[in-house]
């Protein structure tokens, strides 16, 4: 007996059978496996579908290149995008403040990976608060029009892909064809064999609930990037396109377009669930804990074309092709022969969908390829024949759809200048910069022109782009005074305030002036090495800024923020500084480079409160100012005269006494405050070392310095 709920006699009504059914060819394309009949509830009893079951591999490890990937020799790896390039991210802005988002929802990191290019980290409450990265391409004039909010396309990809990139950003060339339009381009990252839906039951270690963070979670932090509510697109590939027209259908007041390239637009005709659940084992999903049984409430309730009335009044892009070898395909001894079973599976799915549209009075508009396989190639172009159609149904002005501008003056010479490295064509016109400067956008870099200069500097590559992530010329840089410079290693770029260094080891990297003036002294890269990493606050216990480090290859350089002095500690001095807590310590800030010895060798740094000491045969040991100090300085230092290096820290005991060791003594200060030299060594035998056997680590007498 067939059991039918009511909703699911509503969008039946008036659908012919024949309409509804994938014909018999669909079964003859592919081989599904049916498992044995269990309890079903609300079931859909079609007719019964005698297929054989083909053993699939049911889990697919991450690769360690971050991308899900197909079982080896499976039929399925021709969707595989690969492995993302690695591009290596600009500027982290982490935990930034974002308003007026959900409970739970939080923006956890920003990471700039060109001037046009962030991805956004998000805690997803609805996903057991797993974070989930989305990756957002600017539209053309997000800088030379900073009130103006714009568009969004919403682009999902297929079964298999990368952890770390969207498919459709490596594999196609759909960020430089939206580089000169106005639109903001946004790619969810991950979501592999997830149908972008939310799932009943959590699988293969995932509680995956795209659609309510794509739909409830998400909306609201793209608000923040200057993305309008009222002018929504979504559109996507094989697994994606199933879940682009699901997301408009059930989602109809979110989108206003869809399109679907090669997508399975059916998914409750005799067979199909089983060909669906086919294609999740394949990657290590179960279909069942995806919409529960087959043919269930939930199936149906994600069938886009059960849902096609649902996008009345849509843009509707369907398109296919046969699963014949096509242009981007190997001929064969048979072109003839359908070779692709998934695209053709695609074909008629994407048929009986636009049967159902006709049936519902829902404008579709179909493309059917005669000939190609279930591929990337297919998809970039049905994007690019897509697209003015999105454009004509949100209205926008010829001018947002290319860029229309000229190069002249400072411009043009410094466009001339640049011959040899890719700045592609201008985006925009010369538009104002801060303080009166002027500013002008190319494909592939944008130039500057300082108040009061008569000439104009590209920027590009990656110091290019961390420049114009950091805000350009609003940001503490200001204006560029060069282009880029070549070094021994790396290359780097003059700002007014400081310097972007960009190494293939460390990336791009900006350097105030005075941090510059701090680098100079220690001899350049020569010296203290290439910068390693952006400058960070150094906050006290309350959370108060008291100053900034940047580390070097070599060493750090420190900036007190009381007394805006910056000074540097290197090698096993600025190890053992650092460890102990840096200006936090009970060292406090440096007040003086480090400073090399004579004989015997060794080397010193000076702090607040006191120094640190280093010779190879004593170590690295600190002394605080005060009367054990006063009384070494009294006794000779470290010289052969003397009591030689430190080979302990000072140590203060609970009355207030301390003492340190020495390679030829011990100084010891009673509560009183009064030092005692005892010497272990006459001044003859400056030439030996070995000190009292004293209590060496601080951390283990008394009270450490």
């Amino acid at each position: 007996m067939s059991v039918v709920s009511r909703r699911s006699a509503r969008r039946r009504r008036g659908f012919p059978a024949a309409a509804l059914a994938a014909p018999l060819t669909l079964a003859l394309a592919v081989t599904l496996g049916v498992p044995a009949a269990g309890a079903q509830e609300d079931v859909f009893d079609g007719p019964a579908v005698d297929v054989q079951e083909t053993p699939v591999e049911d889990t697919t490890p991450r690769a360690e290149t971050g991308n899900i990937a197909p079982p080896a020799a499976s039929p399925f790896s021709v969707l595989d995008p690969g492995p993302a390039e690695h591009v290596d991210v600009l500027r982290t802005e982490i935990a930034p403040d974002v308003p007026g988002l959900p409970d739970g929802v939080e923006v956890t990191k920003v990471e700039w990976l060109d001037s046009h290019w962030a991805n956004i980290s998000i805690t997803s409450p609805s996903m057991d608060g797993e974070v989930q990265k989305v990756q957002l391409h600017l539209a053309r004039d997000w800088y030379s029009d900073p009130d103006r909010d714009f568009p969004s396309l919403w682009m999902l990809g297929g079964l298999w892909g990368s952890e770390q990139e969207n498919g459709w950003s490596y594999k196609t060339d759909t960020v430089r064809f939206f580089a000169d339009k106005n639109v903001n381009l946004v790619l969810p990252v991950g979501g592999s064999g997830s149908f972008y839906t939310d799932w009943q039951q959590p699988d293969n270690g995932q509680n995956y609930q795209w659609e309510t963070f794509l739909t409830q979670e998400l909306p609201p932090v793209l608000a923040q990037w200057r993305t309008r509510d009222d002018q929504r697109a979504v559109v996507g590939l094989s697994m994606g396109a199933t879940s682009a027209v699901n997301l408009a259908a059930r989602n109809p007041d979110m989108f206003d377009a869809v399109g679907s390239f090669s997508g399975y637009l059916d998914t409750t005709s005799p067979g199909m669930p089983q060909l669906f659940d086919q294609n999740l084992k394949s990657a290590g999903f179960d279909a069942t804990k995806m919409w529960g049984p087959y043919y269930s409430r939930d199936w149906r309730e994600h069938d886009p074309k059960l849902n096609v009335r649902s996008l009345r009044g849509k843009l509707v892009y369907v398109s296919a092709g046969n699963g014949k070898p096509g242009a981007h395909d190997d001929q064969g001894d048979h072109p003839e022969i359908i070779s692709n079973p998934m695209e053709a599976g695609s074909r008629v799915t994407s048929q009986t969908f636009v049967n159902a549209a006709k049936l519902a009075g829902v404008d579709v508009i179909a493309r059917w390829r005669p000939n190609g396989t279930h591929n990337w190639p297919y998809w970039e172009p049905e994007l690019h024949e897509m697209w003015p159609m999105i454009a004509e149904k949100w209205g926008i002005d010829a001018g947002d759809l290319a860029a229309e501008c000229t190069v002249d003056g400072v411009f043009a010479e410094a466009v001339e200048r640049s011959r040899g490295t890719d700045v592609g064509e201008c985006i925009s016109n010369v538009y104002a910069g801060p303080d009166g400067g002027e500013i002008q956008d190319f494909e592939g870099a944008r130039f500057f022109r300082a108040p009061d200069s008569d000439t104009a500097y590209a920027q590009w590559g990656r110091t290019g782009a961390l420049y114009s992530s950091m805000g350009g010329a609003s940001s503490w840089l200001g204006y560029p005074v060069s282009e880029e410079e070549s070094l021994s290693k790396g290359v780097y770029v003059r700002y007014e305030h400081g310097r972007i260094h960009w190494t293939g080891e460390y990336g791009a990297v900006a350097v105030r002036d005075d941090v510059i003036a701090a680098w100079e002294r220690k001899n350049w890269e020569h010296g203290f090495g290439y910068p390693v990493s952006a400058e960070v606050d150094i906050q006290d216990a309350d959370g108060k800024v008291i100053g900034q480090s940047q580390r070097f290859e070599r060493g750090t350089i420190i900036r007190n923020t009381a007394s805006g002095e910056v000074f540097s500690v290197q090698g096993l001095i600025g190890d053992r500084y650092l460890e102990l807590g840096g200006p936090n310590s009970v060292l406090g800030f440096p007040v003086r480079d480090e400073e090399t010895l004579g004989d015997p060798q060794g080397a010193y740094s000076a702090f607040e409160n006191g120094l640190m000491y280093y010779s190879d045969n004593s170590g690295t040991h600190l002394l605080l100012n005060g009367p054990l100090l006063e009384a070494w300085k009294d006794a000779g230092y470290e010289h052969a005269d003397g009591l030689g290096y430190p080979t302990s820290d000072e140590v203060v005991g609970a009355d207030g006494s301390r003492y340190c060791d020495f390679e030829r003594g011990r100084i010891t200060v009673d509560a009183d405050g009064v030092a005692t030299v005892t010497r272990t060594a006459s001044p003859e035998d400056a030439g030996q070392t070995g000190g009292t056997g004293g209590t060496g680590d601080a951390t283990d007498a008394g009270e450490a310095a």
